[in-house]
């Protein structure tokens, strides 16, 4: 091989590898960035995150000495509330969908995933995370939320029960 036909490999090589880089190290800096500004509103809410998750939709936090739920929304520019889950007495994933058009019957294309944080006495809805909504015109993938919030149902279920106690 002359130099030449090895120079055409590393600029092509390059020419395909390079976009790619680019991505994973944009997404990198933006994950880092979010994981950031999730921790300074918590240390302004005197909160110690000990399990988090930060999607483009949704960020969550959750204190377990304090047993309380940092719930942000970046959209609603950085909203966040702070869920005492003292006050809450049952958490549920709520989904909604339609069935789809290929594969079996129990199917459904999901529509709306959902948190809900209830007390039970009496009965309401102390907050409802969407993790999930088909009308939003982001391009969430909606089994993977529905993983992530059955995640967070099970955190805040055993902190729930911790509390029964």
């Amino acid at each position: 091989m002359d130099t030449s036909s090895i120079a055409i490999g590393v600029i092509l090589l390059l020419l395909f590898v390079g976009p790619v880089l680019y991505i994973i190290i944009r997404q990198n800096s933006t994950d880092t960035t979010r994981l950031k500004n999730l921790r300074s509103l918590s240390e302004q809410n005197q909160m110690e995150l000990d399990e988090y998750e930060v999607t483009n939709g949704v960020w969550l936090g959750l204190d377990l000495k304090s047993k309380k739920l940092m719930v942000v929304d970046p959209k609603k520019n950085m909203h966040n509330s702070i869920i005492d889950l003292k006050k809450v007495s049952e958490s549920q994933v709520s989904k909604k969908g339609s069935p789809k058009v290929k594969g079996g019957e129990n199917d459904l294309s999901f529509t709306h995933i959902s948190l809900k944080l209830i007390n039970s006495n009496p009965q309401e809805v102390i907050s409802e995370i969407v993790f999930y909504d088909e009308e939003d015109t982001s391009n969430y993938d909606a089994d993977a939320q529905l993983a992530i919030a059955n995640k967070w149902d099970l955190l805040i279920r055993n902190n729930i029960s911790a509390l029964k106690l």
